[in-house]
């Protein structure tokens, strides 16, 4: 008989709901994944949901990290809470996997790392994009060196979020929860596709501010220059600011020509010497207006992965180490904007 990987979720927020119907069509996968638990704060809040999408609804942490048949803890917390519940599921000998970023701060991610480590246990990140047809296409083509030398490498994600999304009461935007704003929270999805694909950056020089709403303690506008460890350089743009919101973008630029990535579809494809392939077209992640606009295949794809590497007892393709590596040039571009001076990264 296959295997089945019991999943905890804590928190059943937004996010949490897109995970649960994920797990639920990893019924039929080998090896299987299945909802077998809930923490969150409010447990008639966790009791709806698991009446919805099956399993363990728990208000008490140490009690939910008991519950028998529990392998994987999937955290879907704010940002600034990740690395303290993957701490403590790490002790319990609970293998992690957190959304994305892995934390707020590099120390924090560090933390997480290491207990997972000590405990030997699996920790995973959610980068969903990377797993998306469109977006292995366009990697595979830059990994076989297809454009050539990258000269221009960009990453915009020019969004839209509504007055009510940065509520008072929201953790959105804030530094405690947050950790910033529109960078760290929407375009970091964007910002790791490039730093994959192009390569270690070398340094930045940003710029940030809350326009649309200067009450942010983070930011809704940020624009950043980069250079690359190869030489190229490139441009980054994040924004809740921009209303009505569009597709993200990803741009590369060699040699040899041009690919760019519009949400999940291959929107140009040009490579001297080649017939253009068959261009993948999907609409998944288009979180451009409204962030509950996310499909579930995105993160089945991933969790379905990260069940792969638990019973596999390996690795998986996004572990903390890879994770933190977003984090390090979001944080390489805050103190950059925050100090205002050319911020250089350390080499890898």
């Amino acid at each position: 008989m296959a295997q089945t990987i019991g999943v905890g979720l804590v928190g059943c927020g937004m996010i949490a709901a897109v995970q649960a119907e994920a797990i639920a069509r990893l019924a039929e996968h080998s090896p299987a994944a299945r909802l077998v638990a809930v923490c969150t704060r409010g447990l008639a809040r966790g009791e709806a949901f698991v009446q919805r999408y099956g399993g363990t609804a728990y208000q008490e942490y140490d009690s939910f990290l008991a519950h028998p048949g529990l392998d994987l803890v999937s955290i879907c917390t704010p940002s600034g809470t990740h690395a303290a519940y993957g701490i403590r599921a790490a002790e319990a000998g609970r293998h992690v996997l957190v959304e994305k970023p892995i934390e707020i701060d590099l120390p924090r991610a560090d933390s997480l790392i290491d207990a997972c480590d000590r405990h030997q246990v699996r920790l995973g990140v959610i980068f969903q994009s990377r797993f998306l047809p469109a977006v292995q296409q366009m990697e595979q083509a830059v990994r076989q060196g297809r454009l050539g030398r990258i000269f221009l490498a960009d990453a915009i994600v020019k969004w839209y979020r509504e007055p009510s999304y940065y509520a008072p009461d929201s953790w959105h935007g804030t530094l405690a929860l947050d950790g910033g704003g529109a960078l760290i929270n929407q375009a970091i999805h964007t910002v790791d596709l490039l730093r994959w694909m192009a390569g270690p950056v070398r340094q930045v020089a940003a710029f940030r501010g809350a326009l649309r709403y200067p009450h942010l303690e983070g930011e809704d506008t940020l624009v950043a220059s980069l250079q690359f460890e190869s030489g190229a350089l490139g441009v980054i743009e994040a924004a809740t600011s921009a209303k009505p919101g569009f597709l993200r973008r990803l741009e590369l630029s060699g040699e040899r020509g041009t690919i760019l990535l519009e949400g999940d579809s291959i929107g140009h494809w040009r490579i001297d010497g080649e017939d253009p392939p068959q261009l993948i077209t999907e609409d998944l992640t288009n979180g451009a207006a409204n962030p509950s606009a996310i499909s579930p295949e995105g993160h089945r794809r991933q969790i379905a992965e990260m069940v792969e590497a638990i019973v596999e007892q390996r690795p998986p393709l996004i572990d903390g180490r890879e994770g933190r590596r977003s984090l390090e040039l979001v944080d390489a571009i805050y103190r950059s904007a925050q100090e205002a001076r050319l911020v250089r990264l350390t080499p890898a």
